[in-house]
């Protein structure tokens, strides 16, 4: 049975480093412009489209990013200023592309976010983050984002992409793990508020 910090620590030696070499590919773009095209077209640097984005397919990818790039110059720029923001305008693009659903929503996002430099401080509970997340004995009492300071040690020690990413792929190791802190389920903080999965606050 593994502890939280074995798998913890077994993340950041099988998983962390791929992840932030995949990022880099984003970071890496010429401008916002480029960088809004690249996340939309998800392919990597030997041009193959992430697994995630496979059943969107390329056609509506290309016209997603095509989308996504018109609307840019209808767009201030300095709305960007939070992936909550970024998660906003990807999904303005996602309700007038058919097929293009809330995973590559949240991913495109995340490879603009990457670019600009900011760190997410939420996990976004979707799938199997879910079940991860509730294998931690952990309740979503009806939330859809949950800040990463709620979580147990040491997954809050995660920005909130990687820790969407331990939960995702721990979720079954997570049900039968042991604890070294005690499980307790996540309350909202008296004056906190909530981010609803169209990205508004409520």
């Amino acid at each position: 049975m593994k502890s939280y910090t074995d798998i913890y620590e077994e993340y950041h030696k099988n998983v962390y480093l791929y992840a932030e070499k995949e990022y880099s590919w984003y970071k890496q773009a010429d401008n916002l412009k480029d960088a809004i095209r690249k996340a939309f077209l998800s392919e990597d640097e030997q041009g193959k489209v992430h697994p995630h984005q496979r059943r969107v397919g390329r056609q509506r990818l290309a016209l997603a990013a095509d989308i996504a790039l018109k609307h840019l110059d209808t767009q201030c720029v300095i709305d960007f200023d939070n992936f909550n923001s970024i998660y906003q305008f990807v999904q303005d693009v996602r309700n007038k592309v058919e097929g293009f659903g809330e995973l590559a929503n949240y991913d495109v996002a995340l490879r603009i976010t990457k670019y600009l430099g900011f760190e997410l401080q939420e996990v976004y509970l979707h799938a199997g983050v879910t079940i991860g997340f509730r294998a931690l004995g952990l309740n979503v009492k009806e939330r859809d984002i949950i800040p990463v300071e709620e979580f147990p040690e040491p997954f809050k020690q995660l920005s909130g992409d990687h820790l969407e990413n331990l939960l995702c792929i721990y979720k079954e190791v997570l049900a039968d793990s042991s604890v070294e802190f005690p499980k307790t389920c996540i309350c909202p903080k008296t004056n906190s508020s909530c981010i609803n999965k169209n990205g508004r606050v409520c």
